[in-house]
This record gives structure tokens, sequence and C-alpha cells, in this order.
């Protein structure tokens, strides 16, 4: 199929056109380059920030705040000094589960830092006696071995997971799985270990830990009937303002709080951490959004300088074409696909120097930072936009010209 002779035509004339001011059009298509590759590179900070988020948050688990027992002040004229309330119950899970509409599950914890030892070598960490539930909650996962349950629970077993950084100290990071470690004097068979999980948001090293039965531990080890704290997950982010207020009023009617007392718990949100990420993240996500919108629109004043010139530079040539019958549409449509040219080729750059950028910013963050084909082909429409929208301007002025005074003109 051979091509239109009159496309052909069109399209040496766009190109003769484009060479003549070289320097123009390139300074133009770099403008409007920077300008794309500045909103690529918004596009993958901000994917990347989120997926950093997302994987932070999943570390330490989802939609969690904590019931903490209180810690109150002994009065003077009972000696001073400070005390742990003992109010807080392993039951006071299954109410909030059963009670309070947005929460979804609540694990019981029980924690005491004890001196454990294995062999010759020994180290003091934090034991938790916990429920199945709080590694789900938490996320944590196993490297090898398996979970302990419910039925090791009720059945006051004392067997016990161990973190990384315990099997680091002790074993020289080979597994423990199988021996006897000594907890506060009294022996747990080692059946699983934790995967790592490094620093939780508060700076605690989440690796440092032996999680145990809680019952084994409430009984066995601490021989108390009182727990530390409940983790409490909310149905969705959105829950958690409800959810705490609902549990923060039932537990004060099961444990008998006359209204005019103080709780004897304390209500600790687990998201501070995020949402000073969150906010940083959106502080650079706008200042990004600023700089591409800056830089474009630096380009489109480029694009609009370069159209108006090249009207003005061939106000003769446009009276010529009118003369021997070129009309005011195809006038514009000249100067309009020179314009969506430059651009078009400075989008095309731009691409090539923002997935360059942000290939680098994920090698130097170690963040992930994926560009879809969706983003790409926003970019390159925002680019030929960009063009079209600020030569528009110069191409009408170029199609309004008379015929017989831009001929006297040149």
């Amino acid at each position: 199929m051979s091509v239109c002779p009159g496309i052909l035509l069109r399209l040496k004339i766009l190109r003769a056109s484009l060479s003549s001011n070289r320097t123009r059009t390139v300074l133009a298509a770099c403008l409007i380059s920077l300008g794309i590759a500045a909103t690529l590179i918004m596009l993958a900070l901000s994917t990347g920030v989120r997926l950093e988020l997302e994987s932070i948050q999943a570390k330490v688990g989802r939609n969690l705040f904590i019931v903490k027992a209180a810690e109150r002040q002994v009065p003077q004229w009972q000696g001073g000094g400070w005390y742990t309330t003992t109010k807080l119950k392993p039951r006071d899970a299954a109410f909030l589960r059963d009670q309070v509409r947005c929460v979804v599950r609540a694990a019981p914890v029980l924690e005491r830092n004890l001196a454990v030892k294995w062999r010759d070598a020994g180290l003091a960490t934090m034991v938790r006696g916990v429920t199945p539930d709080y590694l789900t909650l938490r996320n944590f996962q196993l490297e090898s071995g398996r979970r302990f349950t419910d039925a090791h629970d009720t059945s006051l077993n004392r067997v016990a997971l161990v973190g990384a950084f315990i099997a680091d100290r002790l074993n020289n990071g080979l597994s423990l799985i199988g021996e006897t470690l000594w907890v506060n004097g009294m022996p747990f068979k080692v059946v699983g270990q934790l995967r790592a999980k490094g620093q939780s948001s508060d700076g605690s090293n989440e690796d440092d830990q032996i999680l145990i039965p809680l019952h084994t531990a409430m009984r066995r080890v601490a021989n108390v009937d009182s727990i530390s704290m409940l983790i409490v997950q909310a149905r969705t982010a959105s829950d958690l303002p409800p959810a705490m207020d609902s549990t923060r009023q039932l537990l004060r009617t099961t444990h008998h709080l006359d209204p005019d007392e103080r709780d004897d718990f304390d209500l600790l949100t687990m998201i501070r951490a995020d949402e000073a990420r969150r906010l940083s993240s959106q502080w650079l996500q706008g200042l990004a959004r600023i700089l591409a919108a800056l830089t474009l629109s630096i380009g489109g004043v480029g694009i609009f300088a370069v159209s108006y010139m090249n009207v003005s530079d061939r106000i003769g040539e446009i009276g010529l074409r009118m003369a021997i019958g070129a009309s005011r549409a195809s006038i514009a449509v000249l100067f309009l696909a020179e314009s969506f040219v430059i651009s078009a080729v400075g989008g095309l750059a731009g691409i090539a120097v923002g997935v360059a950028a942000a290939l680098a910013l994920e090698r130097l963050t170690s963040w992930h930072m994926p560009l879809d084909m969706r983003g790409i082909l926003t970019a390159l429409a925002v680019a030929a936009a960009t063009g079209i929208l600020f030569s528009l301007g110069p191409a009408v002025r170029a199609s309004l010209l008379r015929p017989v005074a831009a001929l006297a003109n040149e």
C-alpha cells in the first residue's frame, strides 16, 4: 500500500520546520523531558514509600492497639513507689472479642524479663506467655519447627518458640529445635524457631524473645492470675478509634470501676511511628508533585515560546500558504503538529531518564519502586497534552493572519 503523497509532503515540511530551528526544538524538548522525568520519579517515590510503609505495618501487625496493665503510684502513707495493677485477666480478651463489634481478635500476653540457660550459655531476655493468636496478630512466621497450640496452653505444656537472636546468642545461629532451655530454672523444650523480623517501630529487637504458652507462663513461671497486656486487632484502620473507645467502656464495666475512678489499664496505639512515616511520605509526595508541575509548566512555557517565535519568523510563509489555498485550520494544525512532535520526543526522553532515575533510587534505598505501563503511558500523554495546550495560542494566532498583511509584512 502506497503512502498518500500529501501525507509525505506534510511530514517533509514538518521535518524541515523543526530542523530549521534546531536549537529551539532541542531546548523545548529538554524542558519537557525534565518535567516527565520528574513526574515518573514522583510516581516511583510514591509507590516505593507506600510499599515500604505496608511492609513495616505488616511486620508489626495491622490495625492493632494495646491494652496494658497500668502502673500506678503507691500513696506516700503506704511507703511510696510504683506498682502494676492486676485487674487485667485473660478473660478480658474473650469479652472484647464477643462484645466489641469492630474487634476481630484479642490476644492476652504475660511478659517477664528472665534468665535463660542452655548448656553452659546463658542470657537475660524477654519471655512472653502468649496464645496462638499472638503469632497471627504480630505476623510472626516460623523459620523451622512448629507452633504450639491451644492444647499445649490448656495442658500447661513446657514448650517454647525462640527468636532468631536467641539462637544466635546461645547456639551461634544454629537451630535450637529439640533442645531444652532452662527458663527461670524450669525446663522448656524448643519446638520452633521464629523467622527474623529485626527491629520494631519503637526500636525494640523483635528477635530477642522466647514465646511460651500463656497459662504455662502464668502458673508455672510467674505464679500469677493476671496478665501484662492485651494485643487487640480492629477490623479496619478506621475502626481503631471506636474500638478503643468501646474497649475502654467495657473494661471499666467488667473491672467494676466507679465513674470518678481512674482506669486500671492504659490504651496505647501501635501506629504512631507509622503515622510519622506516612506524614513524611505525604510531604515527600507533595514536594515531588510540586516539582513535577513546576518543571512541566516550564517545559510548557518553552513550547509556547518556540511556537510563538516560529510563527513570528514564518509570517511570510504563512501568507504564501494561504494565498495558494491553505485553509486556516491546516495552518493551525501545522504548528500544533510541530509542538506535538517536540513534546512527544521530549516525553520519550523524559521516560527514559525517569525510569533510569527510579532504578537508581531503588538501588540506593533498597525500596521496591515499580513503574507500571499505565503510569508511563500517562506521562507520555501528559507530555503530548502539554505541547498542544501551550502551543494553542500561537497556532490560533497563525491561522488568523490575513494573507495580504502577512505577505506585506514579509
